[in-house]
């Protein structure tokens, strides 16, 4: 592909203009991401910090379980 590229427009620059052109699809590419730190994944049970607050979210999700 760079040989290609040195061929067609006759300059031995294209391998850095080649690099530059991919690390900037990169960065805007990043840009574009939403952050998602600190928030929990999709269908990732919820996180507590102690028993008693692991068996609140329990008794509020299904008090009485069917089975």
């Amino acid at each position: 592909m760079i040989t290609a590229l040195i061929s067609a427009f006759d300059s031995t620059l294209m391998p850095a203009y080649y690099s530059t052109g991919a690390a900037v699809i990169g960065v805007i590419a990043v840009l574009c991401m939403k952050e998602t730190a600190n928030k929990p994944l999709a269908g990732s049970p919820p996180s507590v910090e102690t028993q008693a607050e692991a068996a609140e979210i329990v008794e509020a999700r299904a008090p009485r379980p069917r089975f």
